[in-house]
């Protein structure tokens, strides 16, 4: 895929939500009958589908929604590969727990690298056998439980541990408490607990230096219907397309419990000309001189490459820190942008939790590489927009597994974009 030089001028509407996609097809999976509206299809929830009908659902695919006839027990066995989604392996990995056959689920190459050692070992606390050939519990990973409910502690290096465990726990005979230490990306917890909510799961949580959930037992999902918001991590790109190339306009961009909604505030520090009308779901960005600045990204890991891209335009540095949970996503992201950036000839410097960006003046252009993450191709093809050469992006279909018909937006907005052979 190669993106030349461009300028931007039209609308867009932001796919909806991955985050909530995958925790209301859980949800709906578990409840009598369930609608979800405005779901996302991408390669990622497809599979959030597939552990669905994994589960015993019965799911009925619309252009516009989803129906399922959900499982009153979670009764099943086998295997199943998830291939690249790692909310799906995790969150699977919780409800096997209530299975007392054995199953295992597995993912793709990048996905087999991903550690799962805090929740395997959680679950095993709880009573459920897990077994990996690697030490960090890696996929394919083999789940049997039946879990009965208790106390259990998590370090939640991944925010995605945390969210397995709500969702298994209300299943459970007996009461239970989950005590969180170190949590890392909070706002994707909070929206773990607006779907459960919203199925009417109960559960009590206490928010102080340690997050502490006390969850009745024996509960009942009860999701009738649910419309998935629009997604701010898919959004940041073309936010961000707006300030370097143009002006973008937005529709559809309602408020949720998305920690990604804070790339406005970010546009905004960082000079960006950009409104939120909440009310009507409006967003637009505009061309701006840019400036570097500091960014906190321990709850808003899937931003730091849109952040990145802005920085490498900014004027000064921009210094990204407490990201060090990005270093067991899809790749090691920190790693990524630096080399994608440098690539680019643009200066950064890694650092163990983040990295610094200085921005460049003029960028040259030249060919970057996805390493197979969606976020890699999305976030470092604006670049090419604003290139004297254009940017080629190695492996840009991945852009699929969060963001379908990415280019075509883009295209449609006034980009310059070549689909190489």
């Amino acid at each position: 895929m190669l993106v030349e030089r461009s300028e931007v001028e039209g609308s867009a509407s932001p796919p909806p939500s991955k985050s909530y996609t995958h925790r209301a097809f859980f949800a709906a999976s578990l409840s009598k009958r369930c609608r979800i509206l405005n779901p996302l299809y991408s390669g990622d929830t497809l599979s959030t589908l597939k552990a669905c009908e994994f589960l015993g659902a019965r799911v009925e695919k619309g252009s516009k929604d989803v129906k399922f006839v959900g499982v009153d027990d979670i009764d099943c066995s086998g295997y199943i590969n998830v291939e690249n989604s790692g909310t799906t392996l995790r969150i699977l990995m919780g409800l096997l727990a209530q299975s007392n056959h054995k199953s295992v689920a597995d993912g793709d190459r990048s996905l087999r690298k991903r550690p799962n050692k805090a929740l395997a070992l959680a679950l095993k606390k709880l009573g459920a056998e897990v077994e990996s050939k690697n030490p960090d519990y890696t996929a394919p990973v083999s789940v049997r439980g039946k879990i009965s409910g208790g106390d259990v502690e998590i370090k939640a290096e991944s925010s995605q541990f945390v969210s397995s465990l709500l969702f298994t726990l209300p299943l459970c005979y007996e009461d239970s408490t989950l005590s969180v230490i170190e949590l890392k990306s909070r706002p994707y917890i909070d929206i773990t607990v607006h779907v459960l909510n919203k199925a009417g799961i109960k559960l009590d949580m206490e928010n102080k230096k340690i997050m502490r959930f006390t969850i009745p037992g024996g509960q009942n999902y009860k999701l009738r219907e649910f419309r998935i918001p629009a997604d701010f991590s898919s959004a940041s790109y073309l936010i961000a397309a707006g300030l370097i190339a143009g002006r973008v306009r937005m529709e559809g961009v309602f408020d949720s419990m998305q920690g990604d909604r804070r790339i406005i505030e970010i546009a905004k520090e960082m000079g960006g000309k950009v409104t939120w009308d909440r009310d009507r779901g409006v967003v637009v960005s505009e061309f701006s001189e840019l400036e570097g600045i500091e960014v906190d990204a321990s709850d808003i890991p899937d931003l730091v490459p849109t952040i990145v891209v802005l920085g490498a335009v900014a004027n000064g540095r921009t210094v990204i820190r407490n990201a060090e949970h990005l270093r067991i996503k899809e790749i090691d992201r920190i790693r990524g942008c630096c080399e994608n950036l440098k690539t680019l000839g643009i200066d950064a410097v890694e650092r163990r939790d983040g990295l610094i960006v200085r921005g460049a003046s003029k960028i040259e252009g030249g060919v970057v590489k996805s390493f197979g993450d969606h976020r890699m191709a999305l976030s470092f093809s604006l670049l090419g927009m604003v290139s004297r050469k254009g940017v080629v992006v190695k492996d840009a279909e991945v852009v699929s597994v969060s963001f379908p018909g990415y280019f075509d937006i883009l295209r449609e907005i006034g980009a310059n974009i070549k689909f190489l052979g």
